[in-house]
């Protein structure tokens, strides 16, 4: 029979979701900045299959964060900036 998982509650637990709040924070921001440059290397021509060697992302997972990422920046530059 498997031990039961224990329960942390207070500052201890607090803790806990402070650094996990803190490594995922960072890891969005990463992970945003790899995306970003999925797509440039996929609009200046480099291939699917290229980019997911270099990344931990499939040629699909590629065509899709870089069909994403156009569309949006396609949004942000039609829209009138006041």
């Amino acid at each position: 029979m498997a031990a039961k998982t224990p329960t942390l509650k207070g500052p201890e637990e607090a803790r806990w979701l402070r650094q996990l709040d803190r490594a995922t924070a960072a890891h969005e921001k990463t992970r945003q900045r790899l995306d970003q440059l999925v797509a440039d290397a996929r609009a200046a021509g480099v291939s699917l299959t290229a980019i997911s060697e270099h990344t931990p992302y499939s040629r699909e997972w590629v065509r899709t964060i870089a069909h994403r990422i156009q569309e949006a920046r396609t949004v942000e530059d039609a829209t009138p900036s006041e």
